[in-house]
């Protein structure tokens, strides 16, 4: 239930970039009643609050508010999120084996993307729009406590660009602190590894928007061809791997490599994802339900993209999100 509740001074702006540990985030995704659903943060809240009276003025600045009814939504938001990344990846695939390197690069920045905001659903955070009535309201969705399910909602600080910049600032804030299970997730968690934390909106920028910066392959067959044999023999590595420990360690090593950083970055953000799940899995049996569902349909969707191969390396990490490392 929806409780409108005083937050202390100052409180919201100290934890915009707050970090939440796995056993806070285990608390949180356990305690309330997991049920799967498609309801996301804004379908959940954007009735209740004009129920309630609230429109664009009162809530701009913000407001706090008590519900785990959130932290339920949040979590199928995360779900969502990971299944929209591993089907991007999956496009991706399709798209570099053929050569079409620009495309292929813009869909691998839509999976690094989803993955992104599945780690900052996991983290109670979300940048949503509230359909409040004759009005639409983007705001940002801050735990104040997570635990206990204190958000606030507020159409402040979101920066210049909230969809495809904020997003990315608020992960580096967030899990730059976070104790990761695994050193190749440090290479996708830590500021110390990248040169601005947008660099992956700046690269599909540029690629798909600049005149002469993107889609050479169409007028230069050589580098098609180029393009083509550099992922080859990329996923030859990728295919011959059998343990999630492997393709972390073999991703590990590719995600400083000019060609395909961004390619092994957007694998360990699913498989980050996927780890964080698995610890909350743990103590929550609805939620190791529905994941055991979702994957059965995974797996489904892999045989209908790919009957008749049997070496794409999706085939094998895909069953691997989620699992343990030993």
């Amino acid at each position: 239930m929806l409780t409108v509740i005083n937050a202390p001074p100052g409180t919201p702006d100290i934890m915009i970039g707050h970090s939440w540990f796995v056993d806070d985030q285990k608390v949180a995704f356990a305690a309330p009643p997991f049920a799967a659903g498609a309801v996301s943060v804004s379908a959940y809240l954007s009735p209740l609050l004009i129920n309630a009276g609230h429109n664009s003025k009162n809530l701009q600045p913000g407001i706090c508010v008590r519900d785990e009814q959130i932290t339920v939504c949040l979590m199928n938001q995360a779900l969502e999120f990971l299944q929209r990344a591993i089907c991007n990846t999956i496009g991706h695939y399709i798209l570099a084996q053929r050569g079409l390197e620009t495309w292929a690069r813009v869909t691998n920045y839509y999976a690094s993307y989803f993955s992104v905001h599945s780690l900052l659903c996991l983290q109670g955070r979300t940048i949503t729009s509230l359909e409040l009535g004759n009005s639409r309201l983007l705001v940002q969705i801050v735990p104040l406590d997570l635990r206990n399910h204190v958000f606030y909602i507020t159409g402040r600080k979101l920066g210049r660009n909230p969809h495809h910049e904020t997003p990315w600032n608020r992960f580096y804030d967030i899990y730059d602190k976070y104790s990761v299970s695994h050193p190749a997730y440090e290479l996708v968690a830590r500021k110390a590894f990248i040169t601005e934390p947008a660099d992956e909106s700046i690269e599909r920028n540029t690629i798909n928007y600049m005149p002469f910066r993107g889609f050479t392959e169409i007028r230069d067959l050589q580098r098609h061809g180029e393009f083509s044999v550099r992922f080859t023999d990329y996923v030859s590595d990728l295919e011959a791997k059998n343990s999630l420990q492997e393709f972390l360690t073999d991703l590990q090593g590719y995600a400083s490599d000019p060609e395909h950083k961004y390619f092994a970055r957007t694998l360990l953000k699913i498989a980050f994802a996927g780890d964080i799940i698995l610890s909350i899995r743990v103590v929550s049996e609805p939620l190791e339900v529905e994941w055991t569902t979702m994957r059965e349909k995974w797996g489904e969707f892999l045989g209908a993209i790919f009957p008749d191969s049997n070496t794409c390396y999706l085939l094998k990490f895909v069953p691997l999100i989620g699992t343990a490392l030993n």
